[in-house]
C-alpha cells in the first residue's frame, strides 16, 4: 500500500494532538495551506505526506531524566501552619524561624533548603513555599515517605485551596492559588555511542538556522587551568532574558560543570553520575500554572512537556532547511506546546474524570453514614444547593451539545439502515 492510499491527514492530527501550525510547520507549507487540505481543496505531495510520517516516527535516542528543579508556590492565605501541615504534610516543629527573609515578606521559615514565607498582614502576599533545586531533591524524599508524588502534590494543591476558599470549581479560586515559578530539568545521560554536541546549537543559532521568537540568545563558556592546561568548564547557551518573568531557556555541558564543581574529570562523571547534558526551562506565572495543570489534570509527562516547550520557541533546521535529524534524537518529534493568553474551561467529561477520583468517595460515605444513622443532612445539603448563573449556563450549553450530537448520531444511524 503507498502512502497516498493510506494517509489520513485528520486521523493523524487527532492522535497526535497536532494543529494546522504544528503541522505547516513540519512539512514547510503554511498553516492555511494546510486548512486547505483539510477541507478538500488542495492535497500534500506525496513528498510532504513522507516527511510528516518521518517526523513523527522519530523517538529520542538518549536516556532522559527530567525533574522539578525549583517552585513556587503562593496560596493567600496567612496559615502558614496549615500549609506545612495539611499541604506539605510535614511536621511544623521541624521547621526554623529564620532570622531574615526574602521576596518582600516579613517572615519567613525553614526545614533543610525547604523555605515557607509569610506576610503577617498583606493577604494578597500571604503564604509563599518555595523549593530550590536543593529542596526539591529533599521534597522528593517527603514525598516518597508520604507515598506520595509530583503528579499528587500538584493535585493536592489546587484541592487545598479549593478547602481553603470553600469552593467546588477549580475557576472559582481566582487568584487564591498561584505557581508564580516553575523551573523544569532534563538531563541528557551520557551514551557511549555519543551525545548531541551543543555547540551545533551556537552554531546554528548564529548561521540563522534556528527560528525563535526571542530576542536575545547569549553564551558562556570559562576555562580553568589543571594539571598544565586550560579545561573548558562547559558552554552554555541562554534563550531570552535572564530578567524575564515570562520564559527563559538554558542548555549546558552539564559533564563539564560537574567536573569542575566535584574537582573530578569528565569521565568519572560520566562514570559516576551518568550526566552529559542539561535543558532547562523557567517558567513565571500564568505560563507555570498552564504547565503543572497539564502535567497533573491532563496527564502529559513532564518529559513531553518540556520537549514541547523548547519545540515551541526554537524551530531547528539543518543545513538544507528541512529539521534537524541530530536535534530530533535528543528529544524525538513532539507538537509544540500551546501556551494559551485566557483560563482554560473545565469540560464535562473531565470533571467527571475529577468528581470519580476525588469526591465520589467521599459522597458515597457520607450517604452511607446517613442511612445507618437515620439522618438527611447529606442529601438536605445537595438539594439546597443552587447554581449560579455561571454553571447553568455550562449546563445548559452541554445539554444542547449532547442533544444535538444525539440527534445526529442517531440521523446517520437511520440513513445507514434505509441504505442497508
Amino acid at each position: 500500500m503507498t502512502i497516498d492510499e493510506n494517509f489520513d491527514l485528520k486521523g493523524i492530527m487527532k492522535n497526535y494532538l497536532l494543529s494546522q501550525k504544528d503541522v505547516g510547520k513540519i512539512v514547510g507549507v503554511s498553516r492555511q495551506f494546510i486548512g486547505s487540505v483539510l477541507s478538500g481543496k488542495k492535497s500534500l505531495s506525496p513528498d510532504k505526506k513522507k516527511v510528516l510520517l518521518d517526523y513523527l516516527s522519530y523517538n529520542s535516542k538518549y536516556e532522559l531524566e527530567t525533574s522539578v528543579d525549583y517552585l513556587r508556590i503562593r496560596l493567600k492565605t496567612l496559615k502558614w501552619f496549615e500549609v506545612i501541615e495539611d499541604l506539605l504534610l510535614m511536621d511544623s516543629n521541624l521547621f526554623n524561624i529564620d532570622v531574615s527573609s526574602m521576596h518582600n515578606y516579613n517572615m519567613s521559615m525553614s526545614y533543610g533548603s525547604i523555605r515557607i514565607l509569610r506576610h503577617s498582614e498583606n493577604i494578597d502576599m500571604g503564604t509563599l513555599v518555595e523549593f530550590n533545586g536543593g529542596g526539591c531533591r529533599e521534597f522528593e524524599q517527603e514525598l516518597k515517605d508520604q507515598n506520595r508524588t509530583w503528579k499528587q502534590f500538584f493535585q493536592d494543591c489546587f484541592h487545598f485551596s479549593m478547602n481553603q476558599k470553600k469552593v467546588t470549581n477549580f475557576e472559582d479560586l481566582d487568584d487564591y492559588l498561584k505557581f508564580t515559578r516553575l523551573d523544569l530539568a532534563t538531563d541528557e545521560m551520557y551514551s557511549k555511542k555519543g551525545n548531541y554536541d551543543l555547540r551545533k546549537l551556537y552554531d546554528k543559532m548564529l548561521a540563522g538556522q534556528i527560528q525563535t521568537p526571542f530576542r536575545q540568545f547569549s553564551s558562556n563558556e570559562s576555562f580553568l587551568y589543571r594539571d598544565g592546561e586550560f579545561i573548558s568548564t562547559g558552554l552554555s547557551l541562554y534563550f531570552g532574558s535572564r530578567k524575564s518573568k515570562s520564559i527563559y531557556i538554558n542548555f549546558y555541558e552539564k559533564d563539564k560543570e560537574q567536573s569542575m564543581a566535584r574537582n573530578l574529570f569528565v569521565d568519572e562523571i560520566h562514570e559516576l553520575y551518568g550526566y552529559k547534558n542539561r535543558y532547562e526551562i523557567r517558567l513565571f506565572g500564568d505560563k507555570a500554572t498552564q504547565v503543572i495543570f497539564d502535567f497533573w489534570y491532563n496527564d502529559i509527562p513532564l518529559q513531553n512537556l518540556v520537549g514541547q516547550i523548547i519545540s515551541h520557541y526554537l524551530d531547528i533546521k539543518d543545513d538544507t532547511g528541512n529539521w534537524d535529524i541530530e536535534w530530533l534524537d535528543v528529544f524525538g518529534s513532539d507538537k509544540s506546546y500551546g501556551f494559551v493568553n485566557k483560563p482554560r474551561e473545565v469540560s464535562y467529561d473531565r470533571t467527571l474524570k475529577w468528581l470519580d477520583s476525588s469526591v465520589f468517595a467521599s459522597l458515597k460515605r457520607n450517604m452511607e453514614i446517613d442511612r445507618l444513622t437515620g439522618s438527611r443532612k447529606t442529601m438536605d445539603l445537595f438539594h439546597e444547593k443552587e447554581l449560579d448563573e455561571k454553571n447553568q449556563n455550562l449546563v445548559d450549553s452541554i445539554v444542547k451539545q449532547k442533544k444535538e450530537r444525539a440527534f445526529y448520531d442517531n440521523f446517520h444511524e437511520m440513513i445507514e439502515l434505509e441504505y442497508d
